[in-house]
């Protein structure tokens, strides 16, 4: 009603997707009393601003307000779609190449690895895989999928970005660089491969001259042609025929 997108709220207040779906608790006092002030200062800036206001303008501002939340929902289910993607890409290489042992599941469990069944399909349920060469394939959180060579250390390194906002794409870069930072502390010879499907002039030119970045993809190239999906799939290969 305050006419605020709920990322908005977000930068302003706090994340309160948890209350809007019924995951948390009612909201404690301070919590209340902050959103509160929140959505009076935003109403009286709006009324405040014009010489008129009516029931039509406000309707006009619920729906861009409802637009920009569910523009950034899908910008973000988009991200989520081609991670799994590339996931599925990965799992029908190695069941291809008959190099799966186990599947790990969200427990960290090892479960048996079963050929002819649907493990595409189901890949939400799988943390990653155990391979026979004494590898693992690890789909994690910056970075995105992990190999892990035989002495248990980050082997090559995927970042996903599959966000297609070109006003976010520096901060996309900043939490790339951070993540693979990371992994180069963990192994400094460790491979670093970036999948992304926005690229701006800007963030291109930084992309050229980082040398933390090994190898660099775009993602929507992989996903609709399949020559350019091959090429990333031979590079996955030669990651895991490394010694």
């Amino acid at each position: 009603m305050a006419a605020i997108p709920l990322k908005g709220v977000q930068y302003s207040a706090f994340n309160v997707t948890g209350y809007e779906n019924g995951k948390k608790d009612q909201v404690k006092y301070q919590k209340a009393l902050a959103l509160a002030k929140l959505f009076n200062s935003h109403i009286s800036s709006i009324i405040e601003s014009t010489l008129r206001i009516n029931f039509e303008d406000i309707k006009s501002l619920m729906f861009s307000s409802a637009g920009a939340t569910i523009d950034g929902s899908w910008r973000n289910k988009i991200g989520e779609e081609a991670e799994t993607m590339v996931k599925s890409y990965l799992i029908r290489l190695c069941i291809n190449e008959n190099l799966i042992d186990a599947m790990i599941d969200r427990q960290n469990r090892p479960i048996e690895f079963e050929p002819g069944l649907d493990y595409i399909s189901n890949i939400s349920l799988y943390k990653g895989v155990k391979l026979r060469n004494k590898k693992s394939i690890l789909f994690s959180n910056e970075p995105d999928i992990i190999f892990i060579d035989k002495s248990g250390k980050p082997l090559a390194v995927i970042e996903i970005k599959g966000g297609t906002d070109p006003a976010g794409a520096l901060e996309r870069l900043g939490a790339i660089k951070k993540s693979f930072e990371q992994s180069r502390r963990e192994n400094s010879q460790v491979i670093t491969i970036l999948m992304v499907s926005c690229i701006t002039n800007e963030m291109g030119t930084r992309l050229t001259d980082d040398s933390l970045i090994n190898s660099i993809f775009n993602l929507t190239s992989i996903i609709n042609d399949m020559e350019k999906r091959e090429i990333f799939l031979d590079k996955i290969k030669e990651i895991l025929d490394k010694d």
